[in-house]
This record gives structure tokens, C-alpha cells and sequence, in this order.
């Protein structure tokens, strides 16, 4: 591809977890002007209505929506030969996977890999007034272990378990994921997808879900083993860390994501080495950490070489 190929975010959830209204609330609001594609099991359950985009071979059928957003349903025959070609024709800035409500979304991450894709967060959708019922299916159990982001579900109807003991159960499989409240508005779903420029935005202060963030720059190279080492050390305070970095050892520039403590890279070519290295940085409580993140990358920085 002559662009970096887009990050893949997954989106999972047992059956009726609410799966298909966060999907609704992300077509509806935009992506924070990113160009999004949407790859669900059923079109008609989104309800949505837009202009049919023609020439994909294995798409059975796609929507371009006035938020900029693509919704598709991909060929399940031919899914990676269909998902390389959504990326290649339509260049979206993002891909957004909808699993089925059975399905172990650790399966489909590790065959995102396998075909070279950047994979940004795993997103489970959690039905709190079926708590019980969930975590007693195995694949249920493991869509919460496997996530970066719980979004809890139906914490407004009698029969929910609420959020104290739901976050409780939960961290029993996963004291890694984040549990943010549904419903989710558009600042929450800038964080649960990483709705941020490749190359770091400036300081955007607060946003919804109480976060904030902060953004650091060098115009020099860096030693990548200490950079990482910083990146893969952060509080957990740090939601989500992204951006491209510029290493002194190596000829092409890698775009890093750090999704609830996950930490991946990815070597991009085609970014070339010109434009120093930038991150952003998105959290709860940040001030606290701030001045020591920001101190532990500036000693990232390599010694300019001696003349």
C-alpha cells in the first residue's frame, strides 16, 4: 500500500450486549473527521441510510454515510482478500470490525496480525442486566479478558447488576481493561477508538469521560530501546498512547499504540524520516504523571554524534 495501512479496532460483546447502538452512536456522531470504515454482521440492524458505494468485488453491499463514515459488510469467504481491498480503494483512516456475539475476539486480533494489520483496541461491549448469564459462556468470558475497553450496557433498566459489582466480576478476568459507562458519547468514543492525528494533536485539554491529555515532541532521533521502555512502563492511569516515533538505529520510522497497557508498534516506510517523533497522550489524572513522562522521553532523545 503506498499509505500506512489503517489501524483495525474490534468491537465485541456477547448476544444483545448492545453491540449494534454503540456502532449506531459511532456512524452518527463521525470519528472526530477521521473517514471510518464499519464492518458489520447485519447492515439492516444499524438502520442507516446513505449511498450505496459501487466496484468492491467482495463487499455485498456498502454505505457512505454524511458523517464520512463507510458501513460495510465484508464477503466472510473471502474476508481478507475483501478487507485488503476496502483498505486499498477506500484508504478509510480506521477500520472498525463488528464480531459476532459468539465469537472470541483474541482469534480474529491474532488474524489481523498474521495479515500485517495494526491492530488499535478491543472493545467489549458488556450487557449488565445479563451479567450472570454472560461470564457463564466461555466465549463470554473471553470476550471480557480479551478487552481494552469494557463499555458497560443497560445500567439503566431494574434487572441490572450495576456498576459496582459488574466492574467487580470483570476484573476477575481482566484488571487491564478500562470500564467506561454506556451509553457513550462522542468524546468517549474519541478515546475508546483513538480518534487523534498519527502525528500527535496539540494539548486538547479535558474531554468527556473525565480524561485529558497532553502531547510530547522531538525533532531529534531516539534510542529505541529506552523510548519503549517508557511506553511499555506507563501508569495505568494512561488510557491510550499514540503517535509515530524516529529511531536513531533504524532507517524507517514506526507508528506506536498503547491501548490499556498494550503496547505495539509498527514499522512504516512510507512516513520516511523527515518531522521528528510525536505522541499523545490520554488519561484520567494525568497532571500527576505528566512531568515525569515527559522527562523519561526527553532522556529518549539520541546524543547528536560527534563531528
Amino acid at each position: 500500500m503506498s499509505v500506512p495501512s489503517p489501524p483495525v479496532d474490534v468491537v465485541s460483546g456477547f448476544l444483545g450486549a448492545g453491540k449494534t447502538t454503540l456502532l449506531r452512536r459511532l456512524l452518527e456522531l463521525g470519528a472526530g473527521g477521521e473517514r471510518v470504515a464499519v464492518v458489520v454482521n447485519e447492515l439492516g440492524e444499524i438502520g442507516i441510510d446513505g449511498q450505496v458505494v459501487e466496484g468492491l468485488g467482495f463487499a455485498e453491499r456498502m454505505v457512505e454515510l454524511t458523517s464520512g463514515c463507510i458501513c460495510c459488510q465484508l464477503d466472510a469467504a473471502h474476508f481478507e482478500v475483501a478487507l485488503e481491498e476496502l483498505c486499498e480503494e477506500l484508504r478509510p483512516d480506521r477500520v472498525v470490525i463488528e464480531t459476532t456475539g459468539v465469537a472470541d475476539p483474541g482469534a480474529l486480533s491474532d488474524r489481523l496480525g498474521e495479515l500485517g494489520h495494526h491492530l488499535g483496541s478491543v472493545v467489549t461491549v458488556v450487557d449488565t442486566a445479563n451479567l450472570q448469564r454472560v461470564l457463564a459462556e466461555p466465549v463470554g468470558r473471553a470476550q471480557v479478558a480479551a478487552a481494552d475497553f469494557l463499555v458497560l450496557s443497560k445500567l439503566d433498566l431494574p434487572e441490572t447488576a450495576g456498576r459496582p459489582a459488574t466492574e467487580a466480576a470483570l476484573s476477575l478476568l481482566n484488571r487491564r481493561g478500562i470500564v467506561v459507562d454506556g451509553p457513550v458519547g462522542e468524546g468517549g468514543l474519541a478515546v475508546l477508538f483513538g480518534f487523534t492525528n498519527r502525528t500527535a494533536a496539540p494539548d486538547a485539554g479535558p474531554v468527556e469521560l473525565d480524561v485529558e491529555s497532553f502531547a510530547w515532541r522531538s525533532e531529534r532521533l531516539l534510542v529505541r530501546r529506552a523510548a519503549l521502555d517508557v511506553l511499555g512502563d506507563l501508569p495505568a492511569a494512561v488510557y491510550r498512547a499514540k503517535g509515530v516515533l524516529r529511531f536513531a538505529e533504524a532507517s524507517v520510522p514506526a507508528l506506536v499504540n498503547v491501548t490499556a497497557g498494550k503496547l505495539q508498534t509498527q514499522w512504516e516506510p512510507i512516513l520516511g524520516q523527515e518531522g521528528g517523533s510525536a505522541l499523545v497522550f490520554i488519561g484520567r489524572g494525568l497532571s500527576e504523571y505528566r512531568a515525569g513522562l515527559l522527562t523519561a522521553l526527553d532522556a529518549s532523545v539520541a546524543p547528536v554524534a560527534s563531528a
